[in-house]
Order: C-alpha cells, then structure tokens, then sequence
C-alpha cells in the first residue's frame, strides 16, 4: 500500500505521451427551407421565374451610370433571398439594344473573376425554345464569393444574370448542402424563366 503512488506515476507519465491535439469548431446543422411550395414572381419585373415560397424578394433601386447622372434605361435589378441559409440569388436584368455581345462578354468575365479562388469550373448551355431563353450556366468549386451563376437571353431584346451569393464565410466543406440546394433551387428558376415584356 505504501508503494501505491510510485506504481501510478509510470502510468500518468505514459499517459501524457501525446501532444494535445486542437480540435475545429463545430458547425451548426443547417436547416434548408422547403421545397414543397414554388410560387411565381409576383413583381412587375420584365422577365418571371417560380420562386420558393420561403424567399423574401427585394426589388433594388437601379443606379445611375458610372461616372454620369444617367440612369441606366430599361435595367432590373432583383434579390431573390434565403433567409435561414444567408444565401441570395442577385438578379440583374439588362435590355438588349445591338449590344447583346457586350453583354455575354460581360457576364462571362463576372464568372471568370471568381476563377481565381475557385478550384474549377463547370460551364452548361442550357435553351428553352419554346420561350426563347437561352443561356450559359456556370458552376464554381471551392472557396469562391459566388459557387453558381447563369445568364439568359432571348437574344434579341432581354438579357438577364443570376449570381448566387452566401452571406457567410466561404468554407466549402460547411457551405456543401446550402450550395447544392441553391443550385437546384437555380436550375429549377432556370426552368420556368420567362419574358414578360418588352423593355
């Protein structure tokens, strides 16, 4: 009995062999909204998608010209927000008017920006004849600002860009069922756009 403790000294210095080991932060278990209800846009917006149900939509003010007083004519610009997930899916609606290059040229150098922290990139051409949508759909991985983004057209009078943003940090592994939910959420607004009138 005297020799207890000396027997239980081995034992706590073979214990305390390892280094102690910093464990991450734990991510709260996110809870995606519904995908039972969709309900078309109900603004007076030149173009119409089915949202969800659980969105709250934000119509912007549209901004003056870069460098000018002019307001930019005919232009659109919509949030489409996600408020349990901090996610948003910008819509920004241009008129076509001989321009229509310089608007796919711009879009497509928006995408590519988000290349430099991205990982990769998935590009998909979608068309909806019937309605005359046509369009590129980008998909990023990574640690990028915008995993998804799109832009349609019907080639001769609209012209509109969706970009999906998480208002969190970019943590791929955290962000991955919010972002492949967003993105069925995209394609499924991709599906049902429309143009509603002229600009």
């Amino acid at each position: 009995m005297k020799h207890s403790p000396l027997l239980l000294l081995p034992l706590l210095w073979l214990s305390c062999t390892e280094a102690p080991v910093a464990r991450p932060d734990a991510f709260m278990r996110i809870g995606l909204p519904s995908t039972e209800a969709y309900a078309p846009l109900n603004e007076a917006a030149p173009f119409g998608v089915n949202i969800n149900t659980d969105t709250k939509v934000i119509v912007k003010e549209v901004l003056t010209e870069e460098g000018t007083e002019q307001a930019r004519e005919g232009e659109y610009w919509l949030d489409v927000v996600y408020p349990s997930i901090l996610s948003t899916v910008q819509f920004t609606y241009k008129p076509v008017d001989n321009n229509l290059e310089a608007l796919v040229r711009d879009a497509q150098q928006l995408a590519y920006k988000h290349t430099v922290k991205a990982s990769g990139m998935r590009e998909q051409f979608f068309e909806y004849k019937d309605k005359k949508v046509y369009g590129l759909y980008y998909e990023l991985s990574g640690a990028s600002a915008t995993t998804t983004q799109f832009y349609a057209t019907d080639s001769t009078e609209h012209f509109l860009r969706g970009v999906l943003y998480h208002y969190s940090p970019p943590n791929a592994d955290s962000l991955a069922p919010v972002t492949q939910f967003m993105r069925e959420e995209i394609l499924q607004m991709i599906s049902t756009l429309n143009w509603t009138h002229a600009p």
